[in-house]
């Protein structure tokens, strides 16, 4: 009875237990559903958060897209209020400019509107010269001297290039020169702009005529002087970067010379020096084209022209701070509010402005080595000419730095054999120090062979077996006799393979080597024959290098 009551309770406490294994899955089962609810939960606030995060970013670009539209308005306004004029005045010297080319303009009219521009727009430097322009057309020569003397007041650098550029384009030469000097005397030499070249250019050029006088002559050397003496290691950094822009034409003599490629210590060296000797062609063909390239004058002649325009049609420095104001609006407004976007466009159109603005040397030199065809080939004349100095003494140090280096030997290195090669080689010496190099390294590979294709241990192992099986045989245990017999055979077979094999391995290394033989015979002979030829080459093609000038 009290084992039965014993049975009784251990039954129901089995179904307890799995009513609480049950109840437990059940729990695990809701647990699991609540973590999916959770997990999709947690997603759904995340996407809430990013649909959230974008509806503001479009709110604020939306809000910044409708500010900028106002205040474009606005700024726009300010700008028609306070120098709706300067537009006047600039459209009015257009168009008398074009107007007088095409003789379509009555004298008094021009005077007329010059003269009211004048008085409606009192401290614009563009105005006087305006009145100045409408006098001389007048013949009113009085006019004409006070209404010059009161730009030059008001703007003496764009009052100067201005004339400077109406005379040329009448033909007033020695004029032209005076307000031509004037305007180079502004000039700053550290702070040289794209505009300030093609004026250069021009007068190099021949553009604006003879310079009998001279007058602009000393500028262009003292600009050049100012930055020179600027930096007290300028000539050696400037011979230096010239030195290092010849590298562009190096000659690689791999192809011309392999075995000395393939088989000299040295080649480094020597690829370096003729690889500059032999870019003189690439060098002179190079310069050449710049020398001798035509210049179109009357294309010059018209960009000239084309910077008159440009010069008087734009904004005085007093209309920068609105202009830049509108360009930054106009920038949101492109980026559709996108106020980072419009910044980033608008840093780094200025970043292009600064880095177009740079010191006349490096200005000129930068034509020089403009490869993509966007510098006129007039400008990389006139660099050539201004820089040729600094352009022959970097050519010279890159003709000789290298040269020092060049090998009085060389030394070979071929299948593990190390020759030296004086002025002269001894091609039996070489080749019968390399047979000895390759008679050694075939002896240790024939003595390695040996030692993992040796027989020996194979047929003694075999012999230790077929003594077993006699011995098995004479005690009257045969099975155990065939078993040693077997083994025996294996050994023997295996010793057969073994020797057969360092056989076989002796012919491949007899082989192998008289070919590393011929075909090291050949290269050092080709060696031999190329090391004259580099140093005649080097001699003849150096005399040459070192004669030529590039510029």
């Amino acid at each position: 009875m009290g084992d039965v009551g014993v049975q009784i309770n251990i039954d129901g406490l089995e179904r307890a237990v799995k009513n609480m294994d049950s109840r437990l899955a059940a729990v695990e089962v809701a647990v699991t559903a609540v973590g999916t609810q959770v997990v999709a939960i947690q997603s759904d606030l995340v996407k809430l958060q990013q649909d959230f995060q974008a509806m503001m970013l479009e709110q604020r670009r939306t809000a910044a897209l409708e500010q900028a539209t106002t205040e474009l308005v606005s700024v726009r306004q300010e700008m028609e209020k306070r120098f709706g004029n300067y537009s006047k005045v600039r459209n009015t010297m257009i168009g008398i400019l074009q107007a007088t080319d095409a003789a379509l303009v009555r004298k008094v009219t021009v005077s007329t509107v010059s003269e009211e521009l004048m008085i409606s727009t009192p401290d614009y430097w563009l105005a006087p010269v305006l009145v100045a322009l409408a006098a001389w057309i007048g013949n009113d020569r009085d006019l004409a001297n006070r209404a010059i003397t009161e730009a030059v007041k008001r703007d003496n650098e764009h009052t100067s290039l201005t004339m400077a550029l109406i005379c040329r384009r009448n033909h007033r030469t020695q004029t032209s020169y005076e307000w031509l000097s004037r305007y180079f005397a502004t000039q700053d030499a550290a702070n040289f702009d794209e505009d300030s070249m093609v004026y250069v250019d021009a007068y190099i050029n021949g553009i604006f005529g003879p310079d009998e006088k001279h007058l602009c002559d000393e500028y262009i050397s003292h600009w050049l002087d100012q930055v020179r003496e600027a930096q007290d290691d300028f000539d050696d950094n400037e011979i230096t970067e010239w030195s290092e822009y010849f590298n562009k034409f190096n000659v690689d003599e791999g192809e011309k010379f392999p075995a000395l490629r393939d088989c000299v210590k040295e080649f480094g060296y020597i690829n370096d020096y003729l690889g500059r000797v032999d870019a003189v062609d690439n060098i002179s063909d190079h310069f050449n084209y710049i020398s001798d390239s035509e210049v179109d004058h009357d294309k010059l002649a018209k960009e000239v022209d084309k910077h008159l325009m440009k010069l008087v049609s734009s904004d005085d420095p007093k209309e920068r701070d609105l202009r830049s104001q509108e360009e930054y609006l106009m920038a949101v407004k492109a980026c559709q509010g996108n106020i980072e976007a419009a910044r980033e466009v608008i840093n780094k159109r200025r970043q292009a402005e600064i880095e177009k603005t740079m010191n006349i040397v490096d200005q000129l030199s930068h034509v020089i080595r403009d490869d993509s065809q966007t510098a006129p080939v007039s400008q990389k004349k006139t660099a050539v000419s201004l820089l040729r100095g600094y352009i022959n003494n970097g050519y010279n140090q890159y003709i000789e730095e290298k040269k020092a280096a060049f090998p009085k030997e060389i030394h070979l290195e071929l299948n593990g054999w190390n020759g030296t090669v004086g002025e002269y080689g001894d091609s039996a010496a070489l080749k019968q120090s390399y047979h000895a190099s390759l008679v050694q390294q075939k002896a240790e590979e024939a003595e390695t062979l040996a030692k993992t294709n040796n027989p020996k241990s194979s047929f003694i192992v075999a012999g230790v077996f077929a003594a077993i099986m006699l011995l098995m045989m004479i005690a009257g245990v045969a099975p155990l006799g065939v078993i040693a017999a077997i083994v025996a055979i294996v050994f023997v077979v295996r010793g057969l393979k073994k020797n057969k094999g360092y056989t076989q391995g002796l012919a491949e290394l007899d082989e192998k080597y008289t070919k590393l033989q011929m075909d090291g015979d050949r290269k050092i002979d080709d060696c031999l024959t190329q090391w004259q030829e580099v140093k005649e080459h080097a001699k003849t093609a150096s005399q040459r290098a070192e004669s030529y000038f590039v510029a």
